[in-house]
């Protein structure tokens, strides 16, 4: 007796002996052996997350909890990723996150992305690819985050009409519409939207203001405002594959909102003491529009040489922005009680026109070249040969006589341009042993920032920059899914040309002005963190972190100690100045619980201490915290449900503490008429605790404001499909990393 072992795709067959059988073939006796195959299965459990270098996946085919359900739920299920019920996504806390469907971004966001996977069963899903800090090779922004859909179909060319209309009770409501196309070589979506809305909100508070021994003035105001706002976008993406190694990506995203109807009441109390006491309560009213015009047009071309596993990628970027602001005021002055030797405000009526812009143009060419198998070297060259931030203020009050509004306001018209250039380029190294990855960046920045203003208070002048950031990271990996994360850099921080300037900028009684005496502060980052990816039941991870900043430029508000030579009287003004040290260090810890696929519930808290150190006084610290939880599970396969609960303690900054405000929402959602139509509705803040308190104690200047806003609210909204993603089954779409 013997047997015979074959191996044939997984599966051990045996022969033996005892099969063996005769037969006659042409009246010649021979011995043939058939072989009657006897099964014997080896099978060993199918993964739900597993880890492919710097990618951890979530097997998407391995998990049976996910059949009957959506890729959308699906992607809910995905380690580190959070998803609110609009469609938008955040990683890690940062909403830097791209969608790629088989290796390729899909340009989608929001409720366009939630409606195309919505129409997508879960099982024409092979894995999703979670990339959190993807490599070079990857051509992606710095600081993104990579979620990729990979198929177990082939999606054929399809068609998919998508129109939606939502609103709530604020009031609000917003119609939209989008179409997308997709195919072998092009990827395309437009998107367009509008909307209308109407807001209220309610402030108060209070200030003093000090001489370091006596207090000079204070006052209280409150201030009630409504606003009905529009809002229009326009939203485009282009991939288009030109041949197997070269792709071309264009991206414009448009977008013009303005209030065409606000109104403002603000009462004030003011009592000054010093130098002349006087006391005076006044009403401003005033009506005002809005109109604002952003967006960016971004193009892209990436090459990959298979031959050797270099790629090469081209970007240049637009980013533009155009704002109108126009208001109408009235300011009556209903009680005085003031000294002879005071300069007082008086009744009037004015005008306020401001124009603002902003254009800048990007260039980056990007080079990734592989040393043998465990190296890669990394080079980018960038350049801003355009930046310019305009403004232009335009103050005029009514003259009595003429009844026009044709007496300027000298004091505080003006035009500023704010123009900066700038050359930078980055090496980058990244070795890789089999379970560990080593990455050290090295960024230089060549700026420039040219100043130039008009009116009262003229600048022009020209500053040069040299800036020099290292970075090193390392990860390790395990087999039992940890994942280690160490990351040390250095950054520099450059003060703005609104920080430099010596132009001030008046308000009514306050006015700001830049520091000549400015310079770059320095921040050193440490973070440790470490995930922790279970099969089946979820994932859970701590980040700790420390960064400690020396000569930080902080705005600092106090008051002038004689009277302003403008107004006689004094007033509060802002500078910024290399004042403060100052830490944050603290952990953020994540967990996830998902007993299946149509059910989670996220866990995000943080705990923090920090402080501020200034030359002579004792150091401001505190300790915050805040808590974010999410719990969403899916009913018969069909309802979602949705719970969020957000708490935080107050934060500190210079002289200043900010109070938080507890929150809580609920939300359902439902896809029927065979994955058709979509469904939802939700409630927001459910104890309309919208309140934000802060607390200003500078040496000469303390203050407490309240604001309310509004923010319990019902939002009920529909999608509808027109058209169907073609699958083609039995082909499996391509990985992140091809």
């Amino acid at each position: 007796m013997f047997a015979v072992v074959i191996m044939t795709a997984g599966v051990l067959y045996a022969q033996t002996t005892d099969s063996i059988t005769q037969a006659k073939i042409d009246s010649i006796d021979v011995m043939i052996k058939v072989l009657t195959l006897k099964e014997i299965s080896i099978s060993t459990p199918k993964p739900v997350y597993s880890m492919t270098g710097e990618v951890v996946n979530y097997n998407v085919e391995n998990d049976e909890t996910v059949r009957d359900l959506t890729a959308w739920d699906a992607i809910r299920n995905a380690p580190t990723v959070q998803v609110d019920e609009e469609g938008n996504l955040t990683m890690r806390g940062s909403e830097q996150v791209e969608v790629w469907l088989n290796g390729r971004p899909t340009g989608m966001k929001g409720e366009v992305l939630r409606a195309f996977f919505e129409n997508m069963p879960a099982e024409a899903l092979s894995r999703i690819e979670v990339i959190k800090n993807p490599s070079a090779k990857y051509m992606v922004e710095e600081g993104k985050h990579i979620l990729n859909i990979v198929t177990s179909t082939k999606l054929r060319t399809s068609e998919l009409w998508l129109l939606g209309l939502s609103g709530n009770t604020r009031p609000y409501l917003s119609p939209w519409v989008s179409y997308v196309r997709n195919n072998d070589r092009l990827k395309f979506n437009i998107h367009m939207a509008g909307s209308h809305s109407y807001g209220e909100n309610y402030s108060y508070g209070d200030a003093i203001l000090t001489d370091g021994a006596d207090t000079t003035s204070h006052y209280i105001y409150s201030t009630t405002m409504g606003s009905a706002r529009y809002y229009g976008d326009l939203m485009f993406n282009i991939d288009y594959k030109i041949d197997s190694a070269t792709d071309l990506h264009i991206t414009s995203f448009n977008l013009l909102q303005g209030d065409y109807n606000d109104h403002t009441i603000t009462h004030r109390e003011q009592w000054y003491y010093r130098p002349d006491s006087s006391y005076y309560r006044y009403r401003d009213s005033s009506n005002s529009r809005f109109a604002l015009l952003n967006g960016s047009l971004s193009f892209d071309i990436k090459h990959r040489f298979r031959s050797k596993g270099q790629n090469l990628k081209f970007s240049s970027v637009w980013n533009y922005m155009f704002n109108d602001y126009n208001y109408l005021q009235q300011r009556l002055v209903s009680f005085a009680d003031v000294s002879p030797s005071a300069i007082m405000i008086d009744n009037y009526e004015r005008t306020f026109d401001r124009n603002s812009s902003r254009n800048n143009i990007d260039l980056s060419l990007n080079y990734n070249h592989p040393i043998g198998s465990n190296d890669a070297l990394t080079f980018r060259i960038s350049s801003r040969p355009y930046g310019n931030i305009h403004n232009r203020r335009d103050i005029s009050y009514l003259d009595p006589l003429s009844g026009l509004y044709s007496l300027p306001d000298t004091l505080r018209n003006g035009i500023t341009d704010y123009y900066t250039r700038s050359l930078s380029s980055l090496v980058s190294w990244r070795h890789e042993w089999p379970r560990t990855t080593l990455t050290v960046d090295l960024y230089a920045k060549h700026s420039w920032q040219h100043i130039q203003s008009t009116g009262l208070f003229p600048d022009d002048t020209l500053f040069r920059f040299f800036t020099f950031e290292p970075s090193l990271s390392i990860t390790h990996r395990t087999k039992e899914m940890h994942y280690w994360r160490i990351l040390l850099s250095h950054n520099v921080n450059l003060p703005t040309g609104g920080e430099l300037t010596t132009s001030r900028t008046y308000s009514d009684d306050s006015y700001s002005i830049g520091n000549r005496t400015l310079h770059s502060s320095y921040t050193e980052k440490a973070t440790v963190s470490w995930n922790k990816y279970f099969q089946k039941i979820g994932n859970m991870g701590i980040e700790t972190y420390a960064n400690y900043t020396t000569g930080g430029i902080e705005s600092v508000t106090a008051s002038t100690p004689y009277a302003d030579e403008y107004l006689g009287r004094i007033i509060t003004y802002s500078m910024p100045m290399n004042i403060a040290s100052s830490y944050k260090a603290g952990a953020d810890a994540n967990f996830t619980y998902r007993p299946a696929a149509w059910a989670s519930i996220s866990l995000n808290a943080s705990l923090y201490r920090q402080g501020y150190a200034i030359e002579g006084k004792p150091m401001q610290e505190l300790t915050s915290w805040n808590l974010y939880s999410r719990l969403w599970t899916k009913v018969a396969k069909l309802v979602n449900l949705d719970a969020i609960i957000s708490y935080g303690t107050p934060t500190l900054g210079l002289y200043t503490q900010e109070q938080r405000a507890f929150s809580i929402g609920f939300g359902a959602s439902a896809t029927l008429l065979d994955r058709r139509l979509s469904l939802r509705a939700s409630i927001s803040d459910l104890l309309n605790n919208n309140l934000s308190i802060t607390t200003v104690a500078a040496p000469t200047y303390a203050a407490n404001s309240t604001s309310h806003t509004s923010s319990r609210y019902l939002t009920i909204g529909l999608i509808w499909r027109i058209g169907k993603l073609d699958l083609e089954y039995q082909a499996r779409g391509g990985a992140a990393s091809q």
